[in-house]
């Protein structure tokens, strides 16, 4: 019989999540952050993603970029869904049901930009990863970008034999049940009460209290495909830099605009020992051990180059930012080492700046040209923080906005067909951003109402009614359901202010609504 799952868990498919660290817009800007040359964005730029889940990143950018896309995931019921998205947006793109080596082996396909592949590499098998890399070899043009994500040691070390114990019930006790939820419910309880009889390990292993309450709280298709797959591959950094080098790939940086500022994630001791080593690459591998960390996303490019100080921060200083919120702004973030605040002096000027004329995207070196107090060195933390954060995000030229919008549009009309039935699809398609952001589905359809000549919250708010109404569904409130029209037409009316007040006119700036 022909294993076309290859050890992995179909018995569901996953869930409709969207990654930004795929956007190819997005890569570019880390890249630049870190100084290095990135890949001309354009109509002739091609884009691959490996292993895409239900398509909605694979999508959202495809509609949202230039160029043209392409991407296999070898669930059936994935590549469907991918291939119903693309028709609804008539986004140039081509999405297959090949396996990794089925995709390697094809003759149809061109040379890649970019490949990425988001939560794939650490649950296939060996075989699958040397797959990948033969790919990325045969595939990836100089100077293209390969980003991946992983889990990795040492933040995995505690957790690993939990996710031992899960794979072990299921294997020998829950694969006799058909039902997906039964089978991750008993596996769930194997694991608890074998906790709850004290084996040496759970005295031993620190947090093991906290990491089984937060696998409880997650949704069971998400548990299926992280922790029940016949393969799970967890390595070091420096593991998979020798794996990629055979593709000539070097690591340029990972896809978390904050880890470009030491001090936002390591203390000063951290920061003294992390400088006295000389090799990039260990270096890199040492951090991981000083932030516990258990999950990578890198950013790989085959021939890397740098570009000058005084370049990068010219492009930086001359790239669109948009701003992603109307809500106040503050310089804080959570880090391994806790929560983080800066003291930056240009914070309010930046911000106030961005919101100007209906949040249009703008340029910072517009403004480091109308006030030259303003520090480009607190402009560039500001950037980091703030894009590290979704406050603000890099823009495409007013060029590409145009010529993509038309495509987003149809994606996005979609989506808000889709939420009338479904909250499945929590996602727009920005043509400014080159990516997505996410929103509700009610959002969705108060989107749906404004195209559609809706201006007032309680307008909004009798249409979301008769909307839902018929299909038997009820706004939950405290975690019970309002029954009356008129409780749920006053908790509709409430949710419609606060999208005409906070969120259209983000969605107007971001050319969505």
């Amino acid at each position: 019989m022909n294993d076309w799952n290859d050890g992995y868990f179909t018995a569901d498919t996953y869930t409709y999540g969207y990654y930004r660290e795929l956007s190819p817009t997005f890569q570019n800007f880390c890249l630049l952050l870190r100084g290095f040359v990135t890949p001309k964005l354009n109509e002739d730029s091609k884009y691959c993603e490996l292993g895409f889940g239900q398509g909605v990143a694979a999508n959202v950018h495809a509609a949202s970029n230039l160029g043209q896309y392409y991407g296999t995931d070898f669930n059936p019921a994935h590549a469907a869904n991918a291939n119903e998205l693309a028709n609804a947006s008539g986004c140039n793109a081509q999405f297959f049901d090949d396996s990794f080596e089925q995709m390697l082996n094809r003759d149809d396909i061109p040379q890649f930009d970019f490949i990425s592949l988001h939560g794939i590499w650490s649950w296939i098998s060996t075989e699958n990863q040397n797959i990948i890399v033969e790919f990325a070899r045969k595939y990836l043009k100089s100077g293209g970008v390969f980003y991946n994500s992983y889990n990795c040691f040492p933040g995995w070390a505690a957790k690993s034999p939990l996710r031992e114990l899960l794979v072990l019930y299921d294997r020998f006790i829950g694969e006799t049940e058909n039902d997906t939820f039964n089978r991750i419910e008993g596996a769930l309880k194997f694991t608890e009460e074998l906790l709850a009889a004290n084996p040496l390990y759970a005295k031993t292993a620190t947090g093991l209290d906290t990491i089984f309450a937060g696998m409880r709280q997650e949704n069971h298709n998400y548990l299926a495909h992280e922790y029940f797959n016949r393969d799970w591959i967890c390595m070091y950094f420096v593991d998979l830099v020798e794996i990629l080098s055979a593709a000539k790939l070097e690591f340029a940086c990972t896809a978390i605009p904050l880890e470009a500022i030491d001090q936002a994630n390591l203390t000063r001791s951290s920061i003294e020992f992390l400088n006295k080593i000389t090799s990039p690459i260990m270096r890199e591998q040492a951090r991981d051990y000083f932030i516990n960390r258990q999950f990578r996303k890198d950013i790989f490019v085959r021939g890397a180059r740098k570009i000058t100080p005084v370049e990068r921060r010219q492009r930086l200083m001359n790239t669109n930012f948009v701003l992603m919120t109307t809500n106040p702004i503050e310089m804080k973030c959570n880090t391994p080492i806790g929560e983080i605040s800066f003291n930056n002096p240009d914070l309010e000027n930046a911000v106030n700046f961005l919101m100007a004329d209906n949040y249009r995207p703008k340029k910072f070196a517009d403004l480091l040209k109308t006030n030259t107090d303003i520090k480009p060195e607190n402009i560039e933390q500001i950037i980091t923080v703030l894009v590290d954060a979704g406050k603000i995000l890099p823009c495409q030229d007013e060029a590409v906005i145009e010529k993509v919008k038309p495509t987003c549009d149809k994606l996005n009309n979609y989506f808000c067909k889709r939420a009338e039935i479904s909250h499945d699809i929590t996602e727009f398609a920005s043509p400014v951003i080159g990516a997505g952001i996410a929103v509700d589905r009610f959002e969705q359809v108060f989107t749906a109402f404004h195209k559609q000549g809706a201006k007032t919250a309680e307008e909004m708010a009798n249409r979301a009614w008769n909307l839902i109404e018929p299909q038997e569904q009820r706004l939950i409130k405290d975690g019970k359901p309002l029954e009356s029209a008129e409780e749920n037409i006053f908790e509709f009316k409430g949710m419609a202010e606060r999208f005409l007040n906070k969120r259209l006119p983000i969605l107007k700036a971001l050319q969505i609504a």
